[in-house]
């Protein structure tokens, strides 16, 4: 992956601009977006207080929390199986790990399998809805590639937040 650095202007401009479709999106609005994605309502007021984070550079004040959150929403929102999918695998270790006597035993496996499972067959079908190819196959190989594909979108999602938000030219 070849990522060029951005200059101390670009970098600046990148963050200016963020900062506005931040600034332009009430707090109310993160938290109604929240809780309509199906979240609990006590995980959806703990990612809101994520708006309330912000950053002094210079003069301005950015909203670095606001910031992360659209970051992730356009994630969601480009994926929105795979997400859906993880949750459900997340739900399900849950939901083991409340048995008594063996689900604190079980919950561990049962979240690591739960979420990969639901994250490969939610990306297969965001994969099927933007009309892209999709190895159905469950050897390993295809899994693993799959596994390889999500990866390398959520390792761009965290690229793209760090390099607009920590750029370390941008805040000294």
């Amino acid at each position: 992956m070849n990522v060029n650095p951005l200059t101390p202007a670009q970098a600046n401009l990148e963050l200016t601009l963020l900062n506005a479709e931040a600034e332009s999106v009430a707090s109310s609005d993160f938290f109604i977006w929240l809780s309509e994605s199906g979240l609990p309502h006590e995980v959806a007021i703990r990612l809101k207080n994520l708006v309330d984070i912000v950053e002094r550079n210079g003069n301005r004040i950015i909203s670095i929390g606001k910031i992360i959150l659209i970051k992730i929403m356009e994630f969601v929102k480009v994926h929105p199986n795979l997400a859906i999918g993880i949750a459900v695998g997340a739900a399900i270790g849950a939901l083991i790990f409340m048995v008594p006597f063996l689900g604190s035993y079980l919950a561990p496996t049962a979240i690591l399998l739960g979420v990969s499972i639901g994250a490969i067959a939610g990306h297969r079908l965001d994969k099927i809805e933007q009309e892209h190819a999709v190895n159905t196959n469950m050897d390993p190989i295809a899994i693993g590639q799959d596994v390889i594909e999500i990866a390398k979108e959520f390792f761009k999602l965290l690229i793209d937040i760090f390099n607009t938000v920590f750029d370390t030219q941008v805040f000294k």
